[in-house]
């Protein structure tokens, strides 16, 4: 029996440490100045009329003090019987005891003169006020809780000297307060001292923030003498910004500080500060809203960079008794061996400024949560006193300004017993209890998984228990004072069956999520070894923005004990589908499912009972809610041989709107059979015809696959996309090193590679890669080789990277090698060589070798060129008969009418005839994708160009006249000569101009103007009783006029809807402009001219060139790069 108190007698006494002072203050000589000091004057008649209850309080309280005395005396003599019989009549003393406060208050409200407003507040009053007391004995405490505003002290008659209206000082708590530090300090910072705008409180946090430091015998001194405030201590100042927007606060060095650490330690507990930077004298960190943290330095020649970090940490791992938290000491408790938080980040930046990013975490290690079951009554102690459960755990948390106080990993606290308490058919496998954090609330649950087996029926519920809410309150309004608690039924979040009779085996699971209202589900049933059904469900009722709505993902499959036979050794094995309403299909992310394997909970999962968490997790992700978007795919397994050699899972997914294809699948061939398979080959895939982003893409990924015992692993991808995006990619394995690939919609491809050795101690790796992209092919290889012990190993590797051009025929081969020997880490033997091997006419090769011994190196650099020149280059092309014959094929050329026009009359159709028709509004647009107009031709295709260099379209006396260029996406290599670096670099495709658009002498008509009128009508009154009335010219009211306008033919023109959003309010938008190009300065990237800015490379690849050509000095100095890349165009003077 350990001596230490528990939980519940801590609290008890502490209870008891505040009543303690009634005794005294409620005495005949001083209970007038006491009543005084809550607000109350009384008069020494008025006070002796509430003798009676005062003196039973006073009892009251003399009899809590005993029992607490009694309490004390039991625990230091290890008496568990007096403990447990004294706590439980402490307990009811201290309920009494708070009944006579309130007896108290209703005797003071009995007395006349005394407002309501203050009378009916008197307890709570008084008991803040004894609260107030109590904490003043632990020093700090009081000031600490002042500064989060959790209390609150309102000072009244600030300097009276009349005795009949004295000073006095209103306390008040708001432990709501206290939810909101934990959960939004920036929240909380705006609440109490407008942090973040520009009126910030600055002088009521720093004296609240004086009278904390005083208090913990710190030397400051606040000074309010200067226009702005500031809190002066020793060598650092902290004062307002009231010149930054918004407002923000400075703490200054005032001497310098060079780095070092200081330690402070006392028992357990250590402190360390650990400054790993020189901060000179008059250094600021400014902080300004919501957490940036910044330092400036008087100098621009002085940069603060380095670290700072402030820890605490208290270790009893070692000690006979770790910290207990909650609960008995030798009974069930919450204990935790260590605990650590740590503040600091790093600091870096540069002329006399540096951005800090400091950040807060910390972690709890060795805890133990302990159930005992030894203490409770007869029955329970019969039946569980000899289980005692136990759970080690440990938690890293972290605090910042936006979040609060946060878990890592998760977003409550939750720890796990393992129970496995066996009560008949029922056995209860874990207990979990979970605490967080939301809105002033502590959710709280006590939870249990509990599995059931009643014959062939076989269930588990998850996580079913008591939810338990600890909201904090003001004015003691709670059910528990300043705490209220609320209790209710936690519903399980998942729910699992099995069945297995014989003739039908198998299983479900649901699974709830009732704060997301997200709802699951898996099925599977096997009918006597026929057939098998499968079905996985996910239904949400919450959309993602928050708003209601309703999304169904339902795949439901049936798999053929015996496959039907289609022929030719092929069969059914399985059939399915996938249904979605208002869902969405992400295909990059199932793109990414290919690689991990994850795609498998789509395509006839396996053991979908077992895996129901995570295959659910998974098609979230690939089909997250969407309003209005539906799914649809068929889905097939097929296989060849019998028993199953080959089998290919196919689905086919299309998604509307807007249209777009997915088609999904795993390949898997094992030979010669699938329990003893010598040769495993298995393919993901998924190929994507997307409508909207006008592409087709396709990408698949080996994973598990093996020839014997070398396994195989790798990626490829095949990109076309068209529009204004154009793009060509195709790599299996990957691309040159050198490579930036443009976007693509899937991950980047991983080399394909065979491990033919891999173990600890020995690896040899073969990999390669080929790729085709508009600029370049690519290809290269690497072999890899290691044996080593622990003190010994030999590693070495040769490989190469190339790329290829056809016209002339040339490449580049980089080729490099190594061979080391290390003996205890430290090289002894290395060889290497890096070269680069140019061709074929001539030959040439340069690089430089190596040789290292010990602590000797040797280089040697080599160049060597052999062979003939030989003419590889293809003959010459004429490309003005292609031009010509693209002009000259009607399909290019089209009449159009201009979008801006409505022209209010049908258009007849003129039968027989295959010319064009040009409207008198329209526009005639001729355009071709063969060769790019404007632009100075290098080369078509591999072929130099024979007759022409550079293609322009004029219009010459046709009666017709030129509105604009069109585009069309080009392969800038195909048409110029680039070199490796561009290739790699430069765009695949790119807008250039490919024809033109005319109108009749450039003049585009357009409808008149709208004309105002003055509407009249006939009106004619048609009745039975009387002669028809016809009055003309009548005018209606406005109402009237507007509503028979609601409906009427001109009103529904499209050209009345033209002008009615003409006079609407325009709309804000933000227009994303195209990646514009510009020749600049390879100094500074200052644009050449003016005249350096262009839509595409290319074009701007002609300018630079150009210039060179003009001033061959400019070689070396000017550049293509982005425009946004640019520094600003300086205007001559």
């Amino acid at each position: 029996m350990s001596n230490e108190v528990d939980t519940l007698q801590r609290v008890l006494l502490q209870i008891s440490n505040v009543l303690e002072p009634l005794e005294r203050e409620l005495n005949s000589t001083r209970a007038v100045q006491t009543f005084a000091e809550l607000g109350i004057t009384l008069n020494s008649g008025q006070v002796s009329s509430l003798a009676s209850p005062m003196q039973a309080l006073v009892a009251s309280s003399k009899t809590v003090l005993q029992k607490a005395g009694d309490l004390v005396e039991a625990i230091e003599a290890e008496n568990i019987e007096q403990i447990v019989a004294i706590s439980v009549e402490l307990i009811s003393q201290v309920i009494t005891a708070i009944q006579k406060i309130d007896q108290l208050q209703t005797a003071v409200q009995g007395i006349g003169g005394i407002p309501a407003s203050v009378s009916s507040h008197f307890a709570e009053r008084l008991f803040n006020y004894l609260l107030v007391r109590a904490l003043d004995a632990a020093n700090g405490v009081n000031e600490f809780l002042e500064l989060l505003g959790i209390l609150e002290r309102q000072r009244n008659n600030v300097g009276s000297t009349d005795p009949g209206n004295p000073e006095f000082t209103i306390s008040t708590f708001h432990f709501n307060e206290l939810g909101k530090w934990l959960e939004s300090p920036v929240t909380a910072l705006q609440s109490h001292y407008n942090w973040g705008s520009n009126s910030l409180d600055a002088a009521n946090l720093l004296q609240r923030l004086e009278r904390l430091l005083l208090h913990l015998k710190a030397p400051v001194f606040y000074d309010d003498t200067s226009p702005t405030p500031i809190l002066e201590a020793v060598i650092f100042q902290l004062r307002p910004r009231t010149d930054l927007n918004p407002n923000g606060l400075s703490l200054s060095v005032r001497q310098n500080l060079s780095p070092g650490k200081i330690e402070f330690a006392a028992d357990d507990l250590k402190v360390t500060l650990d400054l790993q930077a020189t901060l000179p004298f008059g250094t600021e960190l400014v902080i300004q809203p919501p957490a940036k943290f910044t330092f400036q330095t008087t100098s621009p020649a002085d940069t603060v960079s380095g670290s700072l970090n402030l820890s605490v940490s208290a270790d009893r791992t070692q000690a006979a008794t770790p910290y207990l938290l909650i609960g008995d000491p030798d009974g069930s408790r919450l204990e935790v061996g260590k605990f650590g938080v740590n503040f600091g980040g790093r600091i870096q930046g540069s002329g006399g400024q540096s951005t800090a990013d400091f950040t807060v975490g910390g972690e709890i290690g060795a805890g133990k949560l302990s159930i005992s079951f030894a203490d409770g009554d007869g029955f329970i102690t019969d039946i569980l006193s000899g289980i005692q459960l136990n759970s080690d755990f440990g938690m890293m948390f972290g605090y910042n300004s936006s979040d609060g106080l946060f878990f890592v990993g998760s977003s409550a606290l939750e720890i796990q017993l393992p129970l496995h308490l066996n009560l008949g058919p029922v056995e209860v496998s874990a207990l979990t209890f979970s605490v967080g954090i939301e809105n002033n609330k502590f959710p709280t649950a006590i939870s249990t998984d509990i599995k059931a087996a009643l014959g062939p029926l076989a269930a588990v519920v998850e996580n079913i228990g008591l939810a338990i809410d600890f909201a904090l309150v003001d004015n003691r309004s709670g059910n528990a004072g300043p705490v209220d608690i609320s209790l209710g039924f936690k519903p399980p979040n998942g729910v699992g069956l099995s069945l297995d009779v014989g003739i039908v085996k198998g299983g479900g699971y649901l699974y709830f999520d009732f704060d997301k209202e997200e709802y699951a589900g898996a099925l599977e049933l096997m009918f006597s070894g026929i057939v098998t059904v499968k079905a996985i469900g996910l239904i949400t009722t919450r959309m993602p923005d928050g708003s209601e709505g309703f999304s169904l993902l339902i795949i439901l499959s049936a798999e053929f004990g015996t496959p039907f036979q289609l022929g030719f050794g092929f069969t059914l094995n399985a059939v399915g589908g996938l249904l979605g309403l208002n869902r969405t299909m992400e295909l990059e992310v199932i793109a990414a499912g290919v690689r991990t394997g994850s795609i498998n909970s789509i395509m006839f999962p396996d053991n979908i009972i077992e895996n129901a968490p995570r295959i659910i997790s998974d098609l979230r992700q690939f089909f997250p809610p969407a309003q209005d978007v539906f799914l649809i795919g068929p889905m097939a397994k097929l296989g060849w041989g019998t028993p199953t050699l080959v089998s290919a899972s196919l689905g086919i997914i299309v998604e509307i709107p807007p249209g777009n294809i997915a088609i999904l699948g795993v390949l898997k061939v094992a030979l010669p059979d699938e329990d003893a398979a010598l040769i495993i080959i298995q393919v993901s895939f998924i190929g994507a015809l997307e409508v909207d982003k006008q592409r087709l893409w396709f990408y698949a990924s080996l994973y598990d696959s093996r020839v014997i015992f070398l396994t195989i692993d790798g990626d490829m991808g095949l990109l076309i996309a068209w529009g204004d995006k154009a793009n060509f990619v195709i790599s299996v394995g990957g691309f040159h090193p050198s490579f930036k690939p443009p976007p693509l919609p899937f991950p980047n491809p991983n080399r394909i590679a065979i491990n033919i050795l891999n173990t600890s101690f020995a690896r040899i790796r073969v990999e390669g890669y080929f790729a085709v992209t508009s600029n370049t092919v690519q290809f290269g290889a690497k072999a890899e080789v290691y044996f080593g012990l622990s003190a010994f190993n030999i590693s070495g590797h040769i490989g190469f990277d190339a790329l290829f051009q056809f016209s002339p025929f040339y490449f580049i081969i980089t080729v490099s090698a190594s061979f080391d020997v290390k003996v205890f880490g430290v090289g002894l033997f290395g060889v290497h060589m890096r070269g680069e091997l140019e061709g074929t006419s001539p030959w040439h090769i340069e690089g430089e070798g190596s040789i290292s011994l010990l602590f000797w190196d040797i280089d040697v650099p080599f160049s060597h060129t052999w062979g003939e020149d030989e003419n590889t280059t293809l003959p010459s092309i004429d490309i003005m008969p292609l031009i010509t014959a693209e002009f000259d094929k009607l399909d290019n050329w089209t009449a159009e009418l201009p979008v801006s026009n409505q022209l209010l009359v049908s258009l007849r159709t003129i039968e027989g005839s295959s010319d064009l028709i040009l409207h008198p509004v329209g526009v005639l647009r001729v355009n071709q994708r063969a060769i790019p107009l404007d632009l100075d031709l290098d080369k078509v295709g591999n072929q130099k160009p024979k007759d022409a260099k550079r293609l322009t379209v004029e219009v010459v006396d046709t009666g017709l006249a030129k509105v604009a260029d069109t585009k069309e996406s080009f392969a800038t290599a195909q048409y110029k000569n680039l070199s490796d670096a561009n290739k790699l670099s430069a765009p695949s495709y790119e807008k250039q101009n490919a024809g033109i658009e005319l109108s009749v002498s450039n003049q585009q008509l357009k409808s008149s103007a709208a004309v105002k009128r003055v509407v009249r009508y006939e009106q004619n009154i048609i009745d039975n009783n009387f002669i028809s009335l016809l009055i003309r010219f009548v005018a209606i009211g406005a109402e009237f006029f507007n509503h028979f306008l609601g409906r009427n033919a001109a009103s529904k023109s499209a050209l009345s809807a033209s002008y009615k959003v003409q006079k609407a309010p325009v709309e804000q938008k933000i227009v994303v402009k195209e990646t514009g190009y510009v020749v600049a300065s390879t100094m500074n990237n200052s644009p050449h001219s003016k005249d350096a800015y262009f839509a595409t490379h290319a074009q701007a690849q002609d300018f630079l060139r150009k210039q060179v050509n003009q001033s061959p000095g400019l070689q070396d100095n000017l550049h293509v790069i982005p425009s946004t890349e640019a520094a600003p165009l300086q205007e001559a003077a």
